[in-house]
This record gives structure tokens, sequence and C-alpha cells, in this order.
């Protein structure tokens, strides 16, 4: 009898002992994880990450792209006076529902905008730029500085 009452026991103490551990355990409850604000700035979507970009003005002519309603800023420059400056080429985009590109083609301008870091493949001499290559300016306002475009390239 003695050995049925301690084996008894001991398995009372075990099982208490279990029961006690699971207990402790899941009461104790972790944190929620926050997401570091590192990550929350890469997570962003894309109209708010181009709001965060700075605004540039460059100057450059409007030339009409591969359709009607495409249209391109060639010879887009920060410095005019640099005439060492290498003018880029952007694919307009409007900004603006009352910005309209078509009014002032073949002009030199001066456009305020948004302008993408994306690096364009050079095209071969004498060969134009593919559309989809360009990077994108994003105009939030258009000043017509001349009206024709410099044959400075």
């Amino acid at each position: 009898m003695k050995r049925t009452a301690m084996g008894l026991f001991v398995g009372v103490a075990l099982a208490t002992g279990v029961v006690a551990a699971q207990g402790s355990s899941s009461s104790q409850q972790t944190p929620p994880q926050q997401t570091p604000p590192q990550q929350q700035q890469q997570q962003q979507p894309p109209e708010q990450q181009q709001k965060d970009k700075p605004d540039v003005t460059l100057t450059g002519c409007i030339t009409q792209g591969s359709s009607p309603t495409a249209f391109i800023l060639d010879n887009a420059r920060l410095n005019v006076e640099d005439r060492g400056e290498k003018g880029k080429i952007f694919l307009l985009v409007a900004g603006a529902e009352d910005l309209s590109f078509a009014k002032d083609l073949n002009h030199e301008v001066s456009i305020t905008g948004t302008a993408d870091q994306k690096t364009m493949v050079t095209p071969p001499a004498g060969q134009k730029a593919d559309e989809k290559d360009l990077p994108k300016l994003t105009a939030k306002s258009v000043i017509v500085v001349a009206d024709k475009c410099s044959a400075a390239r």
C-alpha cells in the first residue's frame, strides 16, 4: 500500500508541475512586432513616393512622341547657361489636368516637376530612344521660354 500511495503522490506532483508550467508560459504574451520606420518608408505606395521627390526645373524643347498624346522634353538641362551640361531626354507626364503640352510643341520651355532618377540608355547616333526606356518628368508647371527650340545639344 505504501508503494501505491507513493506512486500516486509522485504522479500527482508531476502532473501539477506540468500544468503549472503550461499556465505560466501561456500567460506571458509577446508584444506585437512593429515595423521599423525605415521599412515603413520603403512600403509607401508609388503616389506617396512621387510626392516625396524634390521638384526640379528643367529647360528644353517639347517634341512629339510616338502618339498624339505622347510628348518628350528633349535637350533638358538644369542650368541653361552651362553649355558643357549634356541635355537629357524625358517622357512628359501631366501632373495636373490643366496642363497641355500640345500647345507648346516645338517651343523651348521651362518645366517644374518631379523627375525619375532612372538612367537612360543612350541610343546609337541618328536613332531615337524608345519611349518606354525614358525617365519620366511629371510636370506641375510649364513656362514658354522661346517660340522655337534652340539648336544646342
